[in-house]
C-alpha cells in the first residue's frame, strides 16, 4: 500500500496537517492543527525588545530583528519538526505545501533537508480559513489532489 500524502496548509500563526491516500482520495483526515498566536502580536507584545538599532562592534549600526519574524521562524521550525518526525516514523510518502508568503519560504527552508525527496509541490496560497469539506474540494478541483 502506498504511503499517504500529507498536505500542509499554513500561515504564520496556524498550520493544518491533512492526510489522504491516493488509493482512497475521497477520505481526508486532519492529522493536526498547530497554532502559534505569538506570530500575530505587535512589537513588544511578542516578548522581545522593540525595533530599532543596536551597536554591533566597529561596524556601526545593525538592524534588530523584527519580533514577529522571530516568532514566524520559531513556528516554521515547529511545523517542520512535526513533519520530520512523521517522515522518520514512515508515515508520509510525499508532501504538498500551501502557505502564505513569506511563511512558505521559511517553512521550506526548515524542510530543505527532506524537501528534495518529499515535497512534491508548494504553492504561495493561504487556505487555512477554509472548512475541511471546502478545502478538500478545492484541493481536488484546482490542484488534482
Amino acid at each position: 500500500m502506498d504511503k499517504p500524502i500529507w498536505v500542509i496548509v499554513a500561515n504564520s500563526s496556524m498550520a493544518r496537517v491533512l492526510e489522504f491516500n491516493p488509493a482512497r482520495p475521497e477520505r481526508w483526515t486532519e492529522k493536526e492543527c498547530l497554532t502559534h498566536p505569538q506570530s500575530r502580536q505587535q512589537g513588544s507584545g511578542a516578548g522581545h525588545e522593540p525595533g530599532g538599532h543596536s551597536i554591533a562592534g566597529r561596524s556601526g549600526l545593525a538592524p534588530r530583528s523584527d519580533p514577529r519574524e522571530h516568532e514566524r521562524h520559531e513556528f516554521a521550525q515547529q511545523v517542520a519538526d512535526t513533519v520530520k518526525a512523521a517522515i522518520s516514523a514512515g508515515q508520509v510518502g510525499s508532501l504538498v505545501v500551501f502557505a502564505s508568503n513569506p511563511f512558505l519560504g521559511q517553512l521550506l527552508k526548515q524542510l530543505e533537508d527532506v524537501a528534495p525527496k518529499r515535497v512534491s509541490a508548494s504553492h504561495p496560497l493561504d487556505l487555512t480559513g477554509l472548512a475541511l469539506p471546502e478545502l478538500t474540494r478545492r484541493l481536488h478541483a484546482e490542484f488534482g489532489l
